[in-house]
Order: structure tokens, then C-alpha cells, then sequence
């Protein structure tokens, strides 16, 4: 005998009914419901990932997205009262959380916590949207500012604590604790994101840390020493390889 599931798609597919079943038959069980609550969002958000990066900001249609997320319009359209609204809660819930990361008790190793979620992210499909929609929108568009101040500029707020933090525990200068101090790696990790596309090379994310970062927030304006053979990098990709 057929499982249930596959008795209900003969059903639809041949147009057999209640009343063309034998007595003492079982009746052919209903199709499946439609995924609701979380599983539906995830859907959606997964379908709006999948659409930026296919056929663009520009393209990308209520309809379309539906389609990919195997659910009507009007479930999106209780949710989101329009696209724009629909992609930036997107990415908020798809992009690294807000939470401050674990102090480890070293202001390099915290914001080494940061840099790697953030490299994560950019070769996950919610990076490939941002770029997409960075390549497509630009920096001046009124959604893209539009996002900056609901999903970027909070979590750029992160650095901000974390370089708070520092200070706390005698690691930062207090000067240092400043928006133009706190972008800068993200900044450059961005740029390479946009020059190279991912995945970023862990290496460079050290870098970025030991060249750029520490100098300008270390009381002591130095470099911390970092040995080849020591550093985050060669030990995050040798744990990768093992």
C-alpha cells in the first residue's frame, strides 16, 4: 500500500475522490498544511537571500519571493508592508546577533571574536545579499542609508563597547574609543570583501589586527608580537584542517 503522502498526490493527480473510493476504503488524506510561525520566516528570509543575490534589489518582486518560499503573498504582506521593509528585517535577523561577545580578558582576542563572525558571514549567502545589493544600490541610496542606521550602525556600536571595555581593564587608550577607531578594520574588511569577493584569508584578518587595530588603540601605540608560527590565524586554519 502507498504511504499517506504519496496516496494523496495519486489523489490530486488523478482527480479520485471521496466518492469514487470502495466501501471500507480510507479516505485519501488531505495535502499537507503550509509551514507557519518560524519555519515560514526562515523560509522567507532564506527566499529574499536567494532573490538579492539571483536578480537583484531592482528585480526582486513580493511575487517572486513567494514563489521561492513555497507560501502566498498575503503571508508576507501581514508581515512586511512592503520589500524594503521585508529586506532590511531580513537581514537583521540573518546577520551576526547584537550580542557583545565573551570577554575573553584581551581586547585583541574580543575583537578577533567580531572580525571572524564577520568574515563568516561575508562567505555566507547573507554576505553575498549585502554585496549584491552594495553593487547594485550604491553607498548614496536612500535604502541603504536606510539600512545602515536600522542593521549596520548597531553593530558597529559592538566595536565601540568593546574598545570600552578595553579601557576598563587598561588594554585601550581612552581616546581611542572613538566611531573612526572602530570602523577601521571592519572598514578594510569590507573593501576586500568588495576588491577580492570571499572567502577572507585568516590571515589577513590578523593583519588587520597586529598592523592596523592595536596600533592605534594600544596605550602604548605598538603592535603586539605576534610569531608566524603563533599567530590566531595559523592556529584558527590548522583547527580548521585537523
Amino acid at each position: 500500500m502507498l504511504p499517506a503522502r504519496s496516496r494523496s498526490l495519486t489523489t490530486l493527480a488523478t482527480g479520485t475522490d471521496k466518492k469514487s473510493c470502495a466501501p471500507g476504503m480510507a479516505l485519501p488524506l488531505r495535502p499537507l498544511s503550509r509551514r507557519r510561525g518560524a519555519a515560514l520566516e526562515t523560509a522567507i528570509y532564506e527566499a529574499v537571500l536567494q532573490q538579492l543575490s539571483t536578480v537583484g534589489f531592482g528585480a526582486m518582486t513580493i511575487e517572486g519571493i513567494a514563489a521561492a518560499a513555497h507560501t502566498g503573498k498575503a503571508a508576507i504582506y501581514r508581515r512586511w508592508p512592503s520589500k524594503e521593509e521585508l529586506v532590511a528585517d531580513t537581514l537583521d535577523n540573518v546577520l551576526p546577533s547584537l550580542d557583545l561577545p565573551h570577554d575573553s580578558g584581551s581586547v585583541r582576542s574580543d575583537i578577533a571574536q567580531i572580525f571572524d563572525l564577520m568574515s563568516a558571514t561575508m562567505d555566507s549567502p547573507a554576505g553575498g545579499a549585502m554585496q549584491a545589493l552594495l553593487g547594485e544600490l550604491g553607498h548614496d541610496h536612500d535604502f541603504i542609508k536606510t539600512l545602515h542606521v536600522r542593521v549596520l550602525a548597531p553593530r558597529k556600536a559592538l566595536m565601540l563597547e568593546i574598545l570600552q571595555r578595553g579601557v576598563e581593564r587598561g588594554d585601550v587608550r581612552p581616546d581611542a574609543v572613538r566611531p573612526v577607531i572602530a570602523e577601521a578594520g571592519p572598514a578594510l574588511l569590507v573593501h576586500r570583501l568588495l576588491m577580492y569577493g570571499p572567502p577572507i584569508d585568516a590571515s589577513y584578518v590578523d593583519e588587520i589586527l597586529d598592523e592596523v587595530v592595536m596600533p592605534l588603540i594600544s596605550p602604548s601605540g605598538a603592535s603586539p608580537s605576534t610569531s608566524p608560527s603563533t599567530s590566531p590565524a595559523r592556529a584558527r586554519t590548522n583547527r580548521a584542517r585537523s
